[in-house]
């Protein structure tokens, strides 16, 4: 039996969410002009919900969701599309050549189970895709235009795939950086070329590119395994086994109070001085924090888990108390006031509930209220 190589340090998980914390920019709140570079450091904001990922950036960052509306449709540092997991994510203008790079036909494994979903072969769906990205310009198309030019002369089933709301034929052109949202029409949501849409672009090498990503997953994310890193890139498990091989030297394994995990070397003495400065947190739904691993029990326990992964794949906002989620919460903005409602796991001290109260204060202030209320449940 192959021995097991030695771990570099023994740490806790209050060490490990100290750790992750400050790298999540939820420590200290950044100053706005580090938006994109926060947006960079998380490795994007989950964004099948709009307002959520505007928040997920408001707790990390000093400004107000109309900022992130401007750095997304006018700045053009930030961009919109699918990308981890087959979600929608804001992520950074200079980062998406990267991940598309990383997520293009070398690194993703197209289900035989979906293609017979689709009713598609994978030839088809390349093929397609390739239109797709032949129709998309610099100048912003509606899904109606684009099908009425990718769709010219194909069957009614592969129009209505184009049509799907779920983006079913979207996300793999998008992925592979062919595709990304422009701004909305009125109603409808626009695509345009991300190359020719953002203020620049550049090729990357793939072998290099998933390395890369998880490199920079580690830093945000780590210590964590291949198969965290894996199922948080939403990839088959051997592009993880692909990316551990390329950091090779770059990586040491730590035991988290009994659990071996990989971090990077460079990260070894900021992961053991690590110590939490705001102990309550208030996160959003989807928020990245709560998605970067496979397992969730070092975030809390299993007999809560349905109120926070609940049904067709809904994230909710929770609340930290030293890097665990100890409730979740909703909000309502009314009249310029911001209420938030606080469903605790356990009672909540007086200090913690304070904290939360501040937490909701600076929160409304990113939404545009003057004002906020706290109800626990």
């Amino acid at each position: 039996m192959k021995a097991k190589a030695p771990v570099s340090a023994e740490l806790t998980w209050p060490q490990v969410h100290a750790f992750r914390l400050q790298r999540h920019h939820l420590s200290h709140r950044a100053p706005k002009r580090d938006l994109a570079k926060v947006v960079s450091d998380i490795g994007g904001a989950q964004a099948q919900l709009m307002s959520a990922a505007e928040l997920q950036i408001a707790v990390r960052v000093d400004c107000t969701v109309d900022d992130v509306r401007q750095a997304l449709w006018t700045d053009k540092t930030l961009v919109k599309t699918w990308l981890m997991r087959g979600t929608l994510h804001l992520a950074t203008a200079d980062d998406l050549p990267l991940f598309t790079a990383a997520m293009g036909k070398r690194w993703i494994h197209i289900r035989p189970s979906w293609l017979k979903f689709m009713q598609l072969t994978e030839t088809d769906l390349w093929k397609i895709v390739g239109e797709i990205g032949a129709a998309v310009n610099g100048t912003p198309m509606t899904r109606e235009e684009l099908i009425a030019v990718v769709g010219k002369g194909k069957s009614a089933h592969v129009r209505e795939l184009l049509k799907s709301g779920w983006g079913g034929m979207l996300k793999p052109a998008a992925r592979n950086g062919r595709l990304c949202f422009g701004p909305s029409r009125g109603q409808s949501v626009t695509f345009v070329s991300p190359g020719e849409w953002l203020p620049r672009w550049r090729e990357v090498d793939p072998e290099e590119a998933i390395v890369e990503a998880a490199r920079r997953y580690l830093r945000a994310y780590g210590p964590a395994s291949k198969t965290d890193f894996a199922r948080w890139w939403g990839a088959w498990p051997g592009v993880g086994n692909a990316a551990w091989s390329g950091l090779g030297k770059e990586l040491v394994q730590v035991s988290v109070e009994g659990a071996r995990l990989d971090i990077l070397k460079s990260d070894l003495d900021a992961l053991a001085t690590a110590k939490i400065t705001e102990p309550v947190q208030l996160l959003p739904a989807f928020d990245p924090y709560i998605l970067g691993h496979a397992n969730r029990d070092h975030l809390l326990d299993r007999v809560h888990g349905p109120k926070v992964s609940r049904t067709a794949g809904w994230i909710s906002a929770v609340v930290l108390v030293d890097g665990r989620v100890a409730a979740t919460w909703t909000h309502v903005l009314a009249n310029k006031t911001l209420r938030v409602t606080v469903e605790p796991f356990r009672k909540l001290t007086t200090g913690i509930r304070s904290e939360i109260r501040q937490k909701a204060d600076a929160l409304a202030g990113a939404v545009g209220a003057t004002k906020s209320e706290l109800k626990v449940a």
